[in-house]
């Protein structure tokens, strides 16, 4: 599943899953771009990726601000001329019910969560259609969306949210030669935010096995090459079976 000379675009990029992403593309040949909040996250992942032999730049930014957005795909486009994958990773999640939860805390997760991935998509997929060469995007939801909880509400409905926006991205970006599909883990690596660290969390799956972000990487390579190429539109749980217990 060779990426030799695409280039990407790893949002959330300088750490748990999107860290691991990078480091498997760039391993098969991609250009990676880390787009991340956090510049020092940003560079120090790119300059990891640099130091094993990959192509890849840091660029600190967030998925909620257009500008930011605009400069990352110009900058992108700069360095290599074009944009071929978009991995839409960066998420926050709250940790309160509905009678607990601050409004703006949920307006802030579902900004993150859920707007950053339509932005983010929304302007790579312009610059995608403007190359007139396809593409292709995944968007992470997450296990969380499947189910109600009692520790947290706008990361589960944010995580919803992003399997209706995947199947609309898909029908409408489709006729652009751009495939769109998601990925919904199970608990992975660090909890989101890493108030968990992955040795503290349980393996609460069918393999009773730690699922690590290199596990997702796997599933997302093959979701942006072309022996998925009949695969649109999709979100496929990446949980070790954790949802049929």
């Amino acid at each position: 599943m060779s990426l030799q000379d695409k280039v990407a675009v790893i949002t959330g990029g300088g750490r748990n899953i999107g860290a691991g992403i990078s480091h498997l593309f760039s391993q098969n040949g991609a250009k990676l771009a880390i787009f991340d909040l956090d510049l020092g996250r940003a560079t120090a992942q790119a300059e990891a990726l640099r130091e094993d032999g990959a192509e890849a730049i840091g660029i600190a930014g967030s998925v909620t601000r257009t500008p930011d957005i605009q400069n990352m795909v110009e900058r992108v486009v700069n360095e290599w001329g074009h944009i071929d994958i978009l991995v839409n990773c960066a998420a926050i999640s709250d940790r309160q019910g509905i009678l607990d939860l601050p409004d703006e805390t949920w307006r802030e997760v579902l900004e993150v969560t859920l707007t950053g991935p339509f932005l983010c998509s929304k302007y790579v997929a312009q610059q995608m259609v403007k190359q007139g060469t396809g593409g292709a995007i995944v968007n992470f939801s997450s296990t969380s969306a499947y189910g109600g909880g009692n520790r947290r509400i706008a990361y589960n409905a944010a995580k919803g949210g992003i399997i209706s926006l995947t199947q609309s991205m898909a029908a409408q970006l489709a006729p652009h030669g751009i495939r769109v599909n998601a990925i919904a883990p199970g608990p992975t690596g660090d909890q989101v935010g890493g108030a968990i660290l992955a040795s503290d969390r349980g393996a609460h799956n069918l393999l009773n096995q730690h699922t690590m972000p290199e596990d997702q990487a796997r599933v997302v390579l093959f979701l942006v090459s072309d022996e998925s190429r009949h695969i649109i539109g999709q979100t496929i749980r990446v949980d070790a079976g954790g949802g049929v217990m």
